[in-house]
């Protein structure tokens, strides 16, 4: 299979909402093409951090795992509980990655002596050492993503996501299934 270029993936957005203008025009094209770009962005940006973190032996969960921990300050702690709220996982999922880091000397864990049901997550010092490193990389490459852009026009981008993603919050969606 052929690899599909940038241009290809924009233009078959183009295509697509073209021909749902020419076909059904009574729906809204704007909402169906912003909602596409905005797909097409998160898959690229995912990518993107894809490549960057390979080299460092990570995946996009090891890094928010990682991140969290450096951000909440010495002792660089939490619970899996704490860490669920900040990072977009399923418990298992979460279950997996701790395992995960843990095989690699990124992080310790240990139970809590007040409440023995309770397990506290640690950055290791390895894990705070390489979490240093990979946030300059990756914080670089989310700046080279968006260097296209005026920093108001990103700061009006992350504005706009963020109410969108609050609207969405506010108002739910329509599940009823009728058309």
């Amino acid at each position: 299979m052929e690899a599909r270029s940038i241009v290809d993936d924009l233009t078959l957005v183009d295509e697509v909402v073209t021909d749902l203008r020419r076909e059904a025009p009574h729906l809204d094209a704007l909402a169906v093409e912003t909602v596409c770009r905005l797909i097409y962005a998160g898959r690229k940006m995912e990518q993107r951090a894809g490549r960057v973190l390979k080299p460092f032996g990570l995946n996009y969960t090891d890094l928010d795992v990682l991140g969290t921990l450096h951000q909440v300050g010495k002792p660089h702690e939490q619970t899996p509980a704490q860490l669920l709220r900040s990072v977009m996982i399923t418990s298992g999922a979460m279950t997996t990655c701790l395992n995960r880091l843990e095989k690699a000397g990124m992080i310790s864990r240990r139970i809590d002596q007040a409440d023995r049901r309770v397990r506290h997550v640690r950055l290791s010092r390895r894990g705070l050492t390489l979490i240093k490193r990979v946030l300059d990389v990756r914080f670089g490459d989310a700046r080279q993503f968006l260097q296209q852009l005026p920093r108001a026009d990103v700061r009006q981008l992350n504005k706009l996501l963020k109410d969108v993603v609050q609207a969405d919050h506010d108002v739910p969606a329509n599940n009823s299934g009728k058309p």
